[in-house]
C-alpha cells in the first residue's frame, strides 16, 4: 500500500514539475527576439506580382522584424489574414519551426488570361481558379488578352472571389483560358482573343499575320485540336503570312483563305 502511494506521489510530483518547467520554458521563449524570418514561395509560378522583398516589407509594416520583435508579439493568425488579403496571394501559412525561426509560406495566384475593356478604368486578370485579379503597377504577366464585345456583370468587384462565376460569358472565357494555359503550344502561339459583335471568338497568333476564326465556345476541345493540326501539318512558319484567315468553326473542317 505504501509502495503504491509512493508511486502515485512520484508521478504527481513529476507531473507538477513538468508543468512548471513547461511554463518556465514558454515564458523564456516568449521573451526572446524573433531569431529569423524565412519567406518561402510554395510552388513558385515565377509571376512577380509579389516578391520576397515585398512580403518582407509587408511584415515590417506589421511590426514583424527579426532580432527586434519579441516572440510573444507575434499573432500568427493575424499575420496570415493580412497576407491572404493581398491580391496576389492565394494561400498563406505562418508558424514557428523547431529552430525558433518564423516560417512564412506563401502560395501566389496564377493569372491565366487578361481582360482589356474601355468600359472600366482598370483592366484585370483571371486566375487559375476563375477568380478576378487586379493588375499590378510593377509587373505585367504574359498571358492571352481578351478584348472586344465582353459583357461584364453590372457590379464588378475585382476583389470578390465569386463575381466572375455569375456571368456565363466569363465562364466560357475561363474554360477557354484553362485549355490555352495548360497547352504549351497554344500558350505560346495565341496572344490575343477578340470577341466580335456576334459573340464569336477570333484569335490573333504570335506567328503569322492572320486571324483564327474560332466561332462560339461550343466544341472548344475539337477546335483547338484542329488549330494544332494545322500548325503541325500545314504550311511552314515563313509561309503563314500568305494566309488571311484560318477558320475552325465548322465540324471536321479547317478552312484557310489566302491574301489577294
Amino acid at each position: 500500500m505504501i509502495k503504491k502511494i509512493l508511486i502515485i506521489f512520484f508521478w504527481a510530483t513529476l507531473f507538477v514539475f513538468w508543468i512548471g518547467l513547461s511554463a518556465f520554458v514558454s515564458d523564456r521563449y516568449n521573451e526572446l527576439l524573433v531569431k529569423n524570418i524565412d519567406i518561402n514561395l510554395i510552388d513558385d509560378n515565377h509571376h512577380r506580382f509579389i516578391t520576397k522583398s515585398e512580403i518582407s516589407s509587408l511584415l515590417s509594416s506589421l511590426g514583424i522584424v527579426s532580432e527586434v520583435t519579441l516572440n510573444k508579439e507575434i499573432e500568427l493568425s493575424y499575420i496570415e489574414n493580412k497576407l491572404i488579403n493581398h491580391p496576389a496571394v492565394s494561400k498563406a501559412e505562418v508558424y514557428f519551426n523547431n529552430n525558433g525561426h518564423l516560417e512564412v509560406d506563401i502560395k501566389k495566384r496564377t493569372p491565366i488570361a487578361r481582360f482589356v475593356s474601355p468600359v472600366y478604368e482598370k483592366n484585370f486578370y483571371i486566375d487559375e481558379r476563375g477568380y478576378l485579379m487586379p493588375l499590378c503597377s510593377t509587373y505585367v504577366s504574359r498571358v492571352p488578352i481578351f478584348s472586344g464585345n465582353i459583357i461584364f456583370p453590372e457590379k464588378l468587384n475585382l476583389y470578390s472571389l465569386d463575381s466572375l462565376h455569375k456571368a456565363t460569358a466569363f465562364q466560357e472565357i475561363y474554360e477557354m483560358s484553362k485549355i490555352i494555359n495548360n497547352d504549351s503550344f497554344l500558350k505560346s502561339q495565341i496572344v490575343q482573343i477578340h470577341i466580335n459583335n456576334n459573340g464569336y471568338f477570333e484569335f490573333i497568333p504570335r506567328i503569322g499575320n492572320h486571324r483564327i476564326l474560332f466561332g462560339s465556345a461550343e466544341n472548344m476541345e475539337n477546335k483547338f485540336k484542329k488549330i494544332k493540326l494545322f500548325y503541325a501539318n500545314g504550311p511552314q512558319a515563313k509561309e503563314l503570312n500568305k494566309y488571311d484567315t484560318l477558320n475552325v468553326i465548322y465540324d471536321n473542317q479547317i478552312i484557310c483563305s489566302k491574301r489577294n
